[in-house]
């Protein structure tokens, strides 16, 4: 089983159609409809639009379920951690780093 078909399974197990999940992933549908067919394969972009849309991306990509649990504020963390660009994700792991060297 390919990407594809996990795709599909992935926007089914959401409850969305592929208009919906072309939204999600911030692409044309028509390049949605590439992906389910197997003619081409998301962009690391893509993939991380679909991951803050509640797709298992790992899954999708690798076909294996990441069964992990969040908090809720470990999810809120990780928002807003892949939200900031390169020097900001620098600083706060520096951050991080040094309050738990402490």
């Amino acid at each position: 089983m390919g990407i594809s078909v996990r795709l599909s399974e992935e926007r089914n197990r959401l409850g969305l159609n592929q208009t919906e999940a072309a939204k999600a992933g911030d692409i044309s549908f028509t390049a949605y409809q590439n992906y389910e067919r197997g003619d081409r394969a998301p962009n690391a972009e893509t993939l991380q639009n679909w991951a803050t849309a509640g797709f298992n991306v790992l899954y999708v990509v690798t076909g294996t379920r990441n069964n992990s649990a969040l908090s809720n504020e470990q999810s809120a963390v990780l928002e807003q951690f892949g939200k900031l660009d390169d020097k900001g994700r620098a600083v706060t792991l520096a951050v991080m780093q040094a309050y738990n060297a402490l």
